[in-house]
């Protein structure tokens, strides 16, 4: 592709898209599809596709998605990915996106993907990591991710913290697939397509700092469900903090992991 700032250019994230451009989907599943952004990437990436089902467990993010995909070969689920509602071997390729950390069970989601996937079918698993070489903004960003999976967790949502690399290779490893790919890369397929890929070259352009620090103001308000004051306390210190360090470093996505492979015949 043309036209990209230069960081993006030099990512893996056009290695990725190019690997996504030889893969015949067929029948798609997308699990923890949220508003469906990875449905959308495989859409202008993938060789070619039949349709794609997108399952969550939150309503809020599924009509986000219906809206975006009016008239178009999705359909979307409300259902929990341990227990998918589907036949054995029944899709061609299944895929997921940023979802990891939000699994409590993690072998047992991928047990039952991995049972919904065909002989031979492709499997698509992307997540980002925090270790290795990342900026100070992408340490921004891991920070405030560290701090909203706190909030999150002590309102009863599972939301863990950004994994290593070597556990998120771990987890590709013990699928058990055969002609495994892995991909490192400092952004996503979708900042390709993405308006604003200039704008997010510089990760203290002034709009993803607003938006960051109203991401922070939004989460100060969710703090008053928390009722003990000295958590809340320590959590209201620690916004001021990620604050500041938005102002004087950035925010930037962390670098990530993207593998696929293929289930066993």
């Amino acid at each position: 592709m043309e036209n990209l700032p230069r960081r993006l250019a030099n990512s893996g994230a056009v290695k990725i898209r190019a690997k996504l451009g030889t893969i015949s989907g067929g029948r798609v599943l997308d699990v923890g599809t949220g508003p469906g952004d990875f449905i959308d990437v495989l859409m202008k990436t993938l060789r070619d596709y039949d349709n794609f089902i997108g399952i969550d467990i939150s309503l809020k993010d599924l009509e986000s998605a219906r809206k975006k995909f009016k008239d178009q070969p999705v359909t979307l689920v409300e259902m929990n990915a341990e227990s998918l509602e589907f036949d054995d071997s029944s899709f061609d390729a299944v895929c997921i996106s940023y979802s990891l950390h939000h699994l409590g069970k993690i072998s047992l989601v991928l047990s039952e993907m991995l049972r919904v996937l065909k002989p031979g079918g492709t499997f698509i698993l992307q997540e980002e990591f925090r270790d290795g070489q990342q900026t100070e903004a992408q340490k921004t960003n891991m920070l405030q991710h560290a701090w909203d999976a706190q909030i999150d967790s002590l309102l009863g949502t599972t939301h863990n913290t950004t994994f290593t690399k070597q556990r998120i290779k771990s987890i590709i490893t013990n699928l058990q697939l055969e002609k495994v790919e892995i991909f490192e890369s400092t952004h996503a397929v979708q900042c390709l397509f993405c308006d604003d890929r200039f704008k997010c070259e510089d990760p203290k352009n002034e709009e993803r700092i607003e938006r960051s620090l109203k991401e922070i103001d939004d989460n100060l308000q969710r703090l008053k469900k928390i009722s003990d004051q000295e958590t809340r306390v320590r959590l209201q210190k620690t916004a001021e903090k990620l604050k500041e360090r938005n102002k004087e470093f950035g925010n930037a996505t962390p670098s990530l992991i993207f593998a696929t492979g293929r289930k066993a015949n």
